[in-house]
């Protein structure tokens, strides 16, 4: 079932990026510690992405999760970049799940010949058992998994979808230091709608620095729309967002329905 209270607040700020990635990881482990309780396993899907590594660690030493019960998925991946890239999104998390871990992850192929028969492959997989969480993140476009601005579908029949890549996003792996120009950066993917991230009964969102501050905002304060689409975790009511100081700074004031960002514990 997913982590909510209504008297919880859905966006929680913390001072610095440790304590949110702590509080993040706590709310997620909460809800993955909660699924196995209710049916005995959990299925999660994760981004990949410099800012999640924080939450990963927390949440890779957290002792009460049992690991041999999740089920993990990532949530995009790159096509024409080898598997074993470190900039692979697969191989990003396959490094920093804890080894435990491994073998219930799956991983999107990108090294198929048809990516029609891996989108069909990877759907059957997400859709064998209801999804339990998703840990994401925002773009700096306000993407979420490669769901570009203006082309994401919020009402896609599909749960994986060949896209081509923004240059916005492509720039951001960029700035993140994961390549050295755009050049090198595909400019296709294979990624999870935005649908099948709803999915989860849980949506944990972990935010980080003043480069997504204007998207958070757009995303938290702004008409929900494919224009900025984050925008839809506001429609989800076991979304809640984990922002430090810098990506919460053009946040001037709350979204109605939406406590006040509080400082975590």
């Amino acid at each position: 079932m997913p982590v909510t209270d209504e008297l919880e607040p859905r966006v929680i700020m913390g001072a610095t990026v440790e304590e949110t990635a702590r509080a993040a990881a706590q709310h997620a482990a909460a809800a993955i510690i909660g699924a196995i309780q209710d049916h005995g396993s959990a299925r999660v899907v994760f981004a990949s992405a410099p800012s999640q590594e924080a939450m990963l660690a927390e949440l890779s030493r957290d002792e009460r999760i049992d690991w041999s019960k999740v089920s993990s998925f990532h949530m995009d991946e790159y096509l024409d970049l080898a598997m074993d890239r470190p900039q692979a999104f697969g191989q990003w998390l396959a490094d920093r799940l804890p080894l435990t871990a491994l073998p219930g992850f799956e991983r999107i192929r990108a090294d198929a010949h048809d990516s029609a028969a891996e989108i069909a492959r990877y759907s059957a997989l997400l859709t064998r058992a209801p999804v339990d969480v998703t840990c994401l993140g925002v773009g700096v476009n306000g993407h979420i998994a490669f769901n570009e601005p203006e082309i994401a579908d919020f009402a896609d029949p599909g749960w994986v979808r060949e896209v081509t890549l923004d240059l916005v996003s492509r720039q951001q792996q960029v700035d993140d230091g994961l390549f050295a120009d755009v050049s090198e950066v595909p400019s296709r993917a294979l990624t999870l709608t935005v649908p099948a991230l709803a999915s989860a009964a849980t949506m944990v969102c972990t935010v980080v620095g003043s480069q997504k501050a204007p998207a958070v905002a757009r995303a938290l304060t702004g008409p929900v729309e494919p224009a900025c689409p984050a925008s839809r975790l506001q429609e989800h009511p076991g979304a809640r967002w984990f922002l430090d100081r810098d990506a919460a700074s053009e946040l001037d004031t709350h979204p109605d329905g939406l406590p006040a960002a509080s400082s975590t514990p």
